[in-house]
């Protein structure tokens, strides 16, 4: 099993041979141990282990279930999860394996959620969202269907403004640097008045008086402003919204008029503009994958599931997280956001994607019947719940 995972589970790596010696002889000698990142729940049993704890002798349930040379994790829940992980040596007859101990670690606290192996067939996601580009506030790499939509936008606005520009954000000045890092719009309606460089909307427009300083730096703008014959000015961001639900300013509709004011109506329509844009980018820098992929475990915390996919196999290990749907049998989806957690993908390709919801859901109630559901699932499974 090969661990891509980005985020480790907070654990602690037994390093001293006693002490491991200790851990496997004591507890996990003669039991069964659980194979990671496998669909079934496959098991192994813990036959001897050698006195320095390099080395563990299990019993497999099915012929030929380890490759020599693979990685495995072998795992069982005490009061805390304990992990080793081995590599496979050794083929003994009747499908034994010597495997060489790597690593023993034990979870630096206990499980907050029980997790449970749902009955196959009864839960799995479909509707997976992701991004075919990372669009950053870095702006390293500019996804051609960003500059398209801000092209033919820029087109749409030309007849209605003196002098309108859609661009990415660059280091290009103060004021284009101010509206990045706070995310809101600037709007001068008339250069020439000081009233027009406050802002009786803080929430939303930069009071530009504030930024400037005092009377002495307003007046020399407004002097700027005259010699460069600019009567009004409007700068809005477009902040793009990722699919890890992060608000990405990545650019900008800048307007100037000579000769008229901008009325408040025209900001509002360009701000409404940005929204559009931002939605038409999103579809097109979005993957969607409605194939059905199981779940393997869930707690009412999260769920792993089991993917198989050319798009997602290579997106997903670079991504945060991303939106999908759940599907409990006979009942209508839930839609999740689920920041990953661990993956791993094992000799076949398959990726074991490890899952917390978090975010808000895209229907009130949602996070609330998920956690209904996984608590049948327990109830009928005999875990006490509550």
């Amino acid at each position: 099993m090969e661990k891509v995972q980005r985020k480790q589970r907070d654990k602690e790596f037994i390093i001293d041979p006693g002490k491991k010696l200790h851990i496997i002889g004591k507890f996990l000698l003669k039991t069964d141990l659980l194979v990671r990142d496998t669909e079934t729940h496959e098991s192994v049993q813990l036959l001897s282990v050698n006195k320095d704890a390099t080395k563990i002798l299990v019993q497999g349930r099915m012929a030929e279930q380890f490759k020599l040379n693979a990685h495995i994790v072998l795992y069982k829940l005490l009061a805390r999860y304990v992990e080793l992980e081995c590599e496979v040596l050794e083929e003994k007859p009747n499908n034994q394996y010597i495997m060489l101990v790597e690593h023993v670690s034990i979870a630096s606290r206990e499980r907050k959620f029980t997790r449970i192996k749902p009955p196959d067939g009864s839960v799995w996601i479909t509707n997976l969202r992701t991004s075919r580009t990372t669009i950053d506030a870095n702006l390293f790499n500019i996804p051609t269907s960003v500059k398209v939509n801000f092209a033919d936008t820029e087109r749409t606005l030309k007849p209605k403004f003196d002098i309108v520009k859609i661009d990415v954000f660059n280091s290009i000045g103060d004021k284009f640097d101010l509206v990045k890092k706070t995310g809101k719009i600037l709007y001068i309606p008339n250069t020439q008045k000081p009233d027009s460089f406050k802002s009786s909307d803080p929430n939303g427009f930069i009071d530009y008086e504030h930024e400037l300083g005092d009377e002495d730096d307003v007046r020399k703008k407004i002097i700027e402003y005259a010699n460069q014959k600019i009567r009004s000015e409007l700068i809005v961001p477009v902040i793009y919204i990722n699919h890890d639900e992060q608000a990405i300013p990545i650019g900008y509709v800048h307007a100037q008029n000579k000769t008229r004011e901008i009325d408040i109506t025209e900001v509002m329509e360009i701000k409404t503009l940005t929204f559009d844009m931002v939605d038409r980018i999103r579809e097109s820098n979005t993957i969607l994958v409605k194939e059905r992929f199981s779940v393997i475990d869930l707690s009412t915390g999260g769920l792993r599931v089991k993917i198989n996919h050319p798009d997602l196999n290579s997106e997903l290990p670079r991504r945060k997280g991303f939106s999908f749907d759940i599907f409990f049998k006979m009942q209508s989806p839930i839609t999740a956001y689920g920041v990953v957690r661990s993956i791993a993908r094992d000799t076949d390709g398959n990726l074991y994607v490890g899952l917390s919801l978090e975010g808000n859901s895209a229907r009130p109630g949602e996070k609330k019947r998920f956690i209904d559901n996984v608590n049948r699932m327990l109830s009928d499974s005999g875990v006490k719940v509550g």
